[in-house]
């Protein structure tokens, strides 16, 4: 794939990566991440949907991997700006310099919870997400439920005091991440209502009203994180959009445990990536 720079609305830099269809194009896809995690943790699942005629874009939201500065301690970021700028800015790359349209968005975990913030909606044609659920402590099942909260009321101050900023490497929870969004991200996981407030606050709105293309929910049925409640929750941030949920009985599939990120990994290339294949079209 080939890397490339993309400039936000704000002037940030991101670190992004593309890649073409292979023989006749099917169509055009971004896969946005989840929190903490690299963009080249999808490569090989975008190098199989260029192979079945995809164009793809990977991009590093600010302040992870190749996005994000060498002092992160001093880094300014919150989690809200993902959407409002970095996914804005990656959609209107393959729009503006591309010169691509009816776009499908893959919105893993996060990148599917913020894609209501996404402006350009006449240029995707569908959006898919993947183990996108409400991310409220309280809806996880015990005993990852306590775990949750442990996490947003013992741990993440002691690291927020101790480092200046999210030292989630340390507890294996990815890349690490600026104070601001670590602060704005609990306040969400914290709140039954998830992001509301924040809508509220800064919208005006209650939900994503303006989404009115087909959304495809996808979650896997041994991921604690999107589960049988937060996934239909999340969905219900999009009133106005026609969607499909869709749950993968691993056990249906695979012996092997898939979890909230597995199902990018290259070991279910036969198993469960022609799900999200066909998730696509």
């Amino acid at each position: 794939m080939e890397s490339i720079n993309i400039t936000a609305s704000d002037g940030y830099e991101l670190s992004a990566l593309f890649g073409s269809a292979v023989g006749r194009c099917q169509g055009s896809v971004i896969i946005s991440s989840a929190t903490s995690i690299r963009k080249e943790f999808y490569i090989n699942f975008a190098s199989f949907l260029n192979e079945n005629g995809y164009n793809v874009l990977l991009f590093d939201y600010r302040g992870i991997g190749g996005s994000a500065p060498n002092d992160l301690k001093s880094a300014n970021f919150f989690m809200h700006e993902w959407g409002t700028f970095d996914m804005n800015a990656a959609l209107n790359y393959l729009v503006y310099e591309k010169q691509l349209t009816n776009i499908i968005w893959v919105g893993h975990s996060i990148g599917g919870q913020l894609v209501g913030f996404i402006e350009n909606q006449r240029h995707l044609k569908k959006i898919v997400t993947v183990n996108a659920g409400v991310g409220y402590w309280g809806y996880f099942p015990f005993p990852m439920s306590i775990a949750m909260w442990v996490m947003w009321h013992l741990v993440s101050p002691v690291i927020l005091k101790w480092y200046g900023y999210g030292m989630m490497r340390k507890i294996g929870w990815g890349e690490d991440l600026p104070r601001n969004t670590i602060l704005e991200w609990k306040g969400w996981c914290t709140n039954k209502d998830y992001y509301m407030p924040y809508l509220h606050q800064k919208l005006n709105v209650d939900r994503f009203y303006h989404i009115t293309i087909p959304v495809t929910s996808i979650y896997t049925s041994d991921d604690y994180l999107a589960n049988d409640r937060t996934v239909p929750l999340m969905m219900e941030f999009f009133p106005n959009a026609p969607v499909d949920i869709r749950k993968i009985i691993v056990d249906d599939y695979t012996d092997e445990k898939v979890g909230h990120n597995g199902i990018f990994r290259r070991k279910f290339r036969t198993s469960l990536w022609p799900l999200l294949i066909n998730a696509l079209t």
